[in-house]
């Protein structure tokens, strides 16, 4: 796999309201060319442009290319769950939106201490090994925004976790708040897989 994802959370608007202000003909054509250079790696989410990221990702990939020649991520957002029964119902219809029947990556979306609390509380984790065996997620994990203590307990209570998305960029390398070298250092000690969010700082 080459190491550059195309992320779904900041794609070119349009007027059209039909696909939630996004340019479906400017995105098409960023993920063709995108495509064509060898590149394989999408990260969507639930949340991402009011909801719509994951359709548009399966309008213009899942239904578009073979299954084998893509690796899609998405996240679940446990911050707006009310009940641990809607772990199930948001990831069916995640799949149904993305067009695919599993998915290569899958996160907890946004752990923090208190986001870590809530997946405890609704067994996400384990959730999540549920889903690896039944086939519908390759490679469990989660993104994270939060201290390198924090990171240090989550990843010492679940050696399950495959994969941490981390906040970095030379900006948040030695960043008290995002602590991105802090946090890319415990991921190395634990032997966990580490993607990146934030490269160029959402463009700043």
């Amino acid at each position: 796999m080459k190491k550059l994802g195309f992320g779904l959370m900041r794609l070119p608007y349009s007027e059209d309201k039909t696909w939630g202000n996004v340019d479906l003909e400017k995105t098409r054509d960023m993920i063709d060319s995108y495509m064509k250079e060898g590149f394989t790696y999408f990260d969507t989410a639930w949340v991402y442009h009011g909801g719509f990221s994951e359709k548009i990702f399966g309008e213009l990939v899942g239904k578009r290319y073979p299954r084998n020649e893509f690796q899609v991520t998405t996240k679940m957002p446990l911050w707006g769950m009310k009940d641990s029964s809607e772990l199930q119902k948001i990831f069916d219809e995640q799949l149904k939106n993305c067009h695919v029947e599993y998915f290569d990556y899958y996160f907890l979306h946004a752990l923090n201490k208190e986001i870590y609390k809530k997946a405890e509380d609704f067994g996400g984790f384990q959730w999540m090994q549920k889903m690896k065996a039944a086939g519908k997620i390759k490679h469990p994990g989660f993104s994270f925004h939060d201290s390198a203590d924090v990171l240090e307990e989550i990843l010492n209570a679940h050696p399950e976790v495959e994969l941490v998305q981390l906040q970095i960029n030379y900006i948040d390398w030695e960043s008290n708040n995002v602590q991105s070298r802090k946090c890319y250092g415990v991921c190395c000690r634990h032997g966990v897989k580490v993607s990146v969010m934030e490269p160029i700082k959402g463009g700043s």
